[in-house]
């Protein structure tokens, strides 16, 4: 497709030509990942030398502003000839044979919103939004709030197993998303200005939140495929790094499973994991019919598959969409630039979509739509990123890193 061979043709010199399986080793654990423990020894946690502590909005606005000229002359050079339409639905119905169920009207429905939506971009004064006055001062004293919030909670720490409730009683970040939206209604009146300040806030705390929980399935990959003595711990400090990955997983208002976490802290993380691991493998068993061959299991979320003759991997954790019931394809070894495009696309279709005229509950549901095919599968892809670290293989863990599209992450060790 043009669009890929334009935007994304860099990503080609990474094409995997082999899925060879290389030996994995330890030693990226130990660069990466720094065993916190009292002058007593006893264990404190974990943190991931690879966050940064300092944040700043910019990375993320030189991300979206480069997305959005990207996709401005994309559009101005295919719709001339017509082509931009058929582009943008040949990438949202790439691989749709053989899912488990789907809803094809509310599918195409959906899918026509989106390229609305991108087309409404076209309009967009990219410059002239960006560099308004109005727009950098919301931008600053929105990172202002949101880097109070940050220091709230050790940014690096990605496991904290003396405190059963460490990550719930400080999810605070989201106050700063409120005080910013406020902020943004308040001081702008032009609306495509207020609409992007707006999609920036919201996503810039998102991708902040995203970072530990990507970094953390890092870290359960580690913990699921090597000895407890290779990684310098015990089987019962294990289960307790475990307990607190997944009670930083507990919802702000869920106090009934704060609590739940607390009651069985030695158990709480080991019974969740096998508890997702069995049903991965339920849905391994449900889907393995459209795969022609069944390969390699990665790890507890990822499964090496042949399906639609190219090699692929699968995310046994999350759906392809909300209208495609089959494992996500987190990984395409045969055309590498695939699944970034797709994220790209959709991801400033979001922003598109708040110029798009239409009821509050149709956007929505587009919304929902637009998020189904890469919010979570590109945070459980973190896993995929760990699997490639621990066997040293560069170009698989480049390509993840590509499509997991979060510029407040370098991922180097």
């Amino acid at each position: 497709m043009k669009a890929i061979s334009l935007i994304m043709g860099f990503l080609c010199v990474f094409a995997l030509s082999s899925q060879s399986v290389n030996a994995k080793t330890a030693d990226s654990f130990f660069k990466r990942f720094q065993i916190v423990r009292s002058t007593d020894g006893k264990l404190i946690g974990i943190r991931d030398r690879t966050l940064p502590v300092k944040f700043s909005v910019a990375p993320y606005v030189k991300m979206i502003k480069s997305q959005l000229l990207n996709e401005q002359s994309l559009i101005n050079n295919l719709q001339l000839n017509g082509e931009y339409d058929s582009e943008v639905m040949n990438v949202l119905n790439e691989d749709r044979v053989q899912d488990f169920s789907g809803n094809q009207a509310a599918f195409d429905e959906n899918a026509n919103i989106v390229l609305d939506s991108l087309k409404k971009l076209a309009e967009l004064n990219v410059d002239q939004v960006f560099s308004h006055p109005a727009f950098e001062e919301v931008v600053s004293k929105y990172q202002d709030k949101m880097t109070e919030a940050i220091l709230l909670l050790d940014p690096t720490m990605v496991a904290n197993v003396n405190d059963s409730s460490y990550f719930y009683k400080k999810n605070v970040t989201y106050k700063a998303v409120t005080w910013g939206l406020d902020f943004a209604r308040k001081r702008l009146s032009s609306i495509p200005i207020l609409n992007t300040v707006s999609h920036v806030i919201v996503q810039v705390e998102s991708l902040i939140t995203e970072r530990r929980q990507f970094h953390q399935n890092m870290l359960l990959h580690y913990l699921e495929n090597f000895k407890e003595e290779e990684l310098g711990l015990t089987h019962d400090e294990v289960n307790l790094i475990w307990s607190s990955i997944y009670e930083s997983r507990i919802q702000w208002f869920a106090f009934w499973e704060s609590n739940a976490a607390k009651a069985n802290w030695a158990k709480y993380g080991v019974n969740n994991f096998y508890l997702n691991y069995r049903n991965a493998t339920n849905t391994l068993k449900s889907a393995q019919k459209m795969y022609s061959e069944v390969n390699e299991r990665m790890n507890f979320s990822f499964q090496k598959v042949t399906f639609n003759n190219e090699k692929v991997v699968v995310n046994l954790f999350d759906k392809e969409s909300m209208f495609q019931n089959r494992p996500a394809i987190a990984f395409n070894y045969d055309k590498p630039s695939q699944i970034v495009r797709k994220r790209i696309m959709l991801n400033i279709a979001q922003l598109g979509l708040s110029f798009v005229p239409m009821s509050a509950f149709i956007k929505d549901t587009a919304n929902s739509f637009i998020k189904s095919f890469y919010q979570q599968q590109k945070i459980t892809e973190g896993a995929l990123y760990g699997y490639f670290e621990s066997i040293e293989d560069p170009r698989g863990a480049q390509l993840v890193k590509a499509q997991y599209l979060n510029p407040f992450d370098n991922l180097a060790i």
